[in-house]
């Protein structure tokens, strides 16, 4: 039996690939950023109590987040995701973790945003004093960003987020093991 290196028969390898191609891979690393765009923008439009030209930066936090976010998904997505022979198992940690790195890389640049703002009333940031400031201003904006940002997803990146691991994995084909009565 041959094996492929990372310790799975090779037969076993070739059937689990995710898809791959160029085509793909440039529509995943074009089109999630514009859906976290998008999603963003329809919630505040939606929410109509700002305008669009006030929330350009949160607009691109969430999109460069997600350009991060589908990066390093997609290489997660080829070397561990790949690796489970369920469908359904694939799906679902494809879609979880496509989810938690789009907010955490969101969190982590608005983290950054929020400390360069705050950087000019911080002490140095190799001080005593400047390094809890630095963490616990991160710390803040983290959570500030779990509590009010996330949910500028969940209209349309948490929707096309199951589409794409969907698409990501085939499809998810419903095996009988017995007999359907």
């Amino acid at each position: 039996m041959l094996y492929d290196g990372i310790g799975l028969p090779s037969h076993v390898r070739s059937e689990m690939k995710p898809r791959t191609s160029p085509l793909f891979l440039l529509a995943a690393l074009a089109g999630w950023p514009a859906v976290c765009a998008a999603s963003t923008i329809f919630t505040v439009l939606l929410r109509r109590h700002q305008s669009l030209g006030s929330s350009l930066s949160l607009i691109g936090v969430q999109a460069f987040g997600g350009l991060v976010a589908v990066v390093v998904w997609l290489v997660l997505q080829k070397w561990w995701i790949a690796r489970f022979k369920k469908p359904a198992t694939r799906f679902i940690l494809s879609f979880i973790a496509l989810a938690a790195l789009t907010a955490g890389a969101c969190a982590g640049i608005f983290a950054l945003q929020f400390w360069a703002y705050f950087r000019h009333w911080h002490e140095p940031i190799f001080s005593h004093i400047g390094l809890i400031q630095f963490v616990w201003t991160i710390s803040a904006a983290i959570y500030q960003y779990a509590v009010l940002g996330v949910r500028q997803l969940v209209p349309l990146a948490m929707p096309a987020g199951a589409i794409l691991s969907l698409l990501v994995n085939d499809g998810l084909r419903i095996e009988a093991h017995g007999r359907i009565r």
